[in-house]
């Protein structure tokens, strides 16, 4: 089920964390979920289905180490734009959904919007729709028998800006662990691929795991896979059909 509303992850218990991946598979990832799988940090992997046809076995690697695929589209699209002009919403999802099942075990798959966009706007400026255009034609396919959505955020750095400007991943590090002792717990999100060419080249995601992950670890956080958080068990029960 497309819910109108985001899932996050602020139920989570103190110092509970959930590593979460968004337009990849990029070059690192590989390499990112490799030391993640050795830390035992299982993770959550969004993956844009055309990234996914151009790097075969990456996200079948991902689920052997443990860690969970999602979807993310197919082309990485704005959604609510997409819909209000009468694009082709669903063949996103069916498209990458084509792409990355065989690699999917479980019969759920978990749905994160390109740019966590979901509702318009009332005005202007103003506040969110209450009800998502987005959901209301999803959910009227059968992928709504299969999917989890839109799954969201707590915690974000803007990783994405550390690699348009070719920062490194220490740094890129620091400022997530200033964002995770400010808010305590919850969804994180970073990128391990980006449709920005200069954004795909400069990204070091896995430098800056190498930094971060251990740190967490030693100050006590502890480490969920996106279907331990609390709002995403209740989210996937209420999908039971």
């Amino acid at each position: 089920m497309f819910f109108d509303t985001d899932i996050k992850g602020d139920q989570l218990p103190p110092k509970s964390l959930c590593l979460t991946f968004d337009d990849g598979p990029g070059p690192r990832t590989l390499a990112l979920g490799r030391f993640l799988h050795q830390v035992g940090v299982r993770a959550t992997f969004f993956a844009v289905g055309s990234h996914a046809e151009q790097a075969p076995g990456v996200v079948e690697q991902l689920v052997a180490w443990g860690h969970l695929v999602g979807s993310h589209t197919h082309t990485h699209p704005g959604l609510v734009a997409l819909a209000c002009a009468g694009g082709d919403v669903v063949g996103e999802l069916a498209r990458a959904d084509a792409v990355l099942r065989s690699a999917i075990s479980g019969p759920v798959v978990y749905f994160r919007a390109p740019y966590g966009n979901w509702r318009g706007t009332e005005r202007p400026g103003g506040p969110d729709c209450p009800r998502s255009v987005v959901a209301g034609l999803l959910n009227r396919t059968e992928l709504a028998r299969r999917y989890v959505g839109p799954v969201n955020w707590d915690i974000c750095a803007c990783d994405w800006e550390f690699w348009e400007r070719g920062n490194s991943g220490e740094a890129c590090a620091a400022a997530y662990l200033a964002a995770v002792e400010e808010v305590g717990r919850g969804i994180i999100l970073m990128h391990d691929g980006s449709e920005d060419p200069a954004a795909r080249a400069g990204n070091r995601v896995d430098d800056a795991v190498r930094e971060l992950v251990p740190v967490l670890l030693d100050r006590a956080y502890r480490f969920v896979r996106l279907d331990e958080v609390p709002q995403v068990l209740s989210a996937a029960m209420a999908s039971e059909p």
